[in-house]
């Protein structure tokens, strides 16, 4: 039986993939918001080629069906050998394999570079997952992302020139009440200069285990209320000019779910979410209590 080191992650949209657990915890580890890779058992590695292959050769017995997902944190920090050697497996153990899903960080897809790149999408890498957070460097600079404004448009014009879809995350509220509009609209002009495939919007909830949990304590973080982080958004969809994309905001972490096909549907939704915050009606919000207690990592 596969053997996961535990919690395991995965974005919401990878539900029905196989997670094929190659790395354990995140190469960063850093993020002052995350609280997600903080266990002593977290600490990270990259599993063995043999553990790999014994894995893969256990579930393509039944486990993989059409989409594998490599976790955990950033799988493309792994030397490129190794992924190659990891895909070319994938290929060769599980015939009815379409796509091949991945989180990255901005640092690890620059390291790379387009040829590495192209080489992966050959072999079925076909999107990562990128945590963005925010365009506001004075922002990125206090979440210790690693990675400021022009690293990260930089990674993702390397990921369109290698055929490579970008599923970008941004985080409502992670520069706190002082830096609330600042980073709503970096953080629009960023997707608007990175273009991405896909962009999904979660709400930042402080969580024990988290650095930035400590800061709330003590004062020097403070986490801005339902109706600022609507508007953040507001600002976000208004300065984000996508050529052909989609932007959610249907996490369970977000008060007011969206869903949007850009640049067709960007003014529904922004008349959507003006009236949101014109009429500051929270019976059209998801209550607090379904979305502090159903999204527990």
């Amino acid at each position: 039986m596969i053997e996961y080191s535990m919690p395991l992650f995965r974005p919401p949209s990878e539900a029905k993939s196989f997670i094929l657990q190659a790395t354990i915890g995140c190469s960063h580890n850093e993020c002052t918001y995350c609280a997600m890779y903080r266990k002593e058992t977290q600490r990270f590695r990259m599993r063995s080629m043999e553990e790999i292959r014994s894995i893969i050769d256990e579930a393509s017995s039944g486990y993989i069906s059409d989409r594998v997902f490599i976790a955990d944190g950033n799988a493309l920090v792994m030397p490129q050998k190794k992924l190659v050697e990891i895909m070319e497996y994938l290929n060769q153990k599980c015939h009815d394999l379409e796509r091949i899903t991945m989180y990255a960080n901005v640092s690890d897809i620059i390291r790379k570079g387009i040829e590495n790149l192209k080489v992966l999408r050959q072999l079925g890498l076909e999107m990562v997952y990128i945590g963005f957070e925010s365009g506001d460097d004075v922002v990125l600079e206090r979440i210790k992302k690693g990675a400021n404004y022009e690293e990260t448009v930089k990674a993702s014009k390397i990921l369109k020139e290698a055929g490579i879809k970008n599923s970008a995350m941004v985080l409502l509220g992670v520069g706190g009440v002082d830096r609330s509009i600042e980073h709503a609209y970096a953080t629009g002009r960023l997707l608007t200069d990175t273009d991405p495939e896909f962009v999904g919007a979660l709400s930042l909830q402080v969580r024990p285990g988290a650095p930035i949990y400590q800061e709330s304590l003590e004062g020097r973080f403070q986490l801005p209320d339902k109706f600022q982080m609507i508007k953040e958004l507001e600002i976000i969809v208004e300065n984000t000019n996508l050529t052909d994309g989609y932007f959610f905001s249907n996490h369970i972490s977000n008060y007011l779910p969206i869903k949007a096909k850009f640049p067709e549907d960007k003014e529904r939704v922004l008349e959507e979410i003006k009236n949101v915050l014109r009429s500051r009606n929270e019976s059209v919000l998801r209550p607090d209590f379904y979305r502090d207690e159903i999204n527990q990592y």
